[in-house]
């Protein structure tokens, strides 16, 4: 987005609006799937891979907190990616969110979007 009032590394992922409570989306930034979650009202994100098994968390079910994977119901906390037990041991890389006049930010380095 070419006025991008945060800087570089933040990413333009969506309007606030199109977002109920509960909601999850997939995003692209570069290379990388992000998930964007709207839970309790707040914007998370996190990477959209399950750490399990190739799967993206976007098909999955968000309540209250915690995004549920939809291949083996291994279950994430979408604030911080926490891993909350088997088959999940490993966590989400977390990114931070912004919100700015109803628009939604990800933060995102040139290196982890190239990685993907």
């Amino acid at each position: 987005m070419a006025d991008n009032p945060l800087g570089e590394d933040w990413h333009h992922v969506g309007n606030a609006a199109d977002f109920e409570d509960e909601d999850v989306e997939q995003r692209w930034v570069g290379h990388l799937a992000v998930a964007i979650y709207r839970a309790e009202g707040q914007f998370y994100a996190t990477q959209d891979t399950c750490t399990h098994e190739h799967a993206y968390l976007s098909d999955g079910v968000v309540v209250d907190c915690v995004v549920e994977c939809p291949f083996h119901q291994g279950r994430f906390d979408v604030r911080t990616g926490a891993a909350l037990g088997a088959p999940v041991v490993v966590p989400l890389a977390a990114y931070p969110v912004k919100v700015v006049e109803g628009q939604i930010y990800v933060n995102v380095t040139k290196a982890q979007a190239d990685a993907g």
